[in-house]
């Protein structure tokens, strides 16, 4: 088994995904990739990533429920969650505040992306 930390990406635009996918495994993380928050919810339960990146805006499910599905499940609640979007405005980022997810807008910053992903993988969980 690998000592590389999981990242879940649940993402529907190609060009952020394979963004998201070359900037963190260039940073020595594990990969896992799904298109919806369906395949995604299924994944994190699955493989039990260490931290999840999601965009709001998905096929079928959006990012809201999936996070309260993921929330309410034993085995993922405590998985930090990201959302990566460019749908947020300031009342969803009070709303996504209070589920203590962090926000992430698109699109990404590349300077910065990996030390924002790794700030959330390394700060205390409650």
């Amino acid at each position: 088994m690998s000592g590389k930390k999981k990242i879940l990406i649940i993402e529907n635009d190609p060009s952020s995904k394979k963004l998201q996918t070359s900037l963190l495994e260039r940073a020595g993380y594990e990969i896992i990739v799904a298109d919806s928050a369906e395949a995604g919810i299924a994944l994190a339960k699955e493989k039990l990533p260490d931290l999840i990146t999601m965009d709001y805006q998905l096929p079928g499910m959006n990012g809201e429920l999936a996070l309260k599905i993921l929330r309410a499940d034993e085995r993922t609640k405590n998985i930090p969650i990201v959302f990566v979007t460019a749908s947020v405005m300031e009342e969803e980022k009070k709303r996504f505040a209070s589920y203590h997810c962090k926000v992430i807008p698109k699109p990404i910053n590349t300077r910065v992306f990996v030390q924002e992903i790794e700030g959330v993988l390394n700060a205390p969980r409650k």
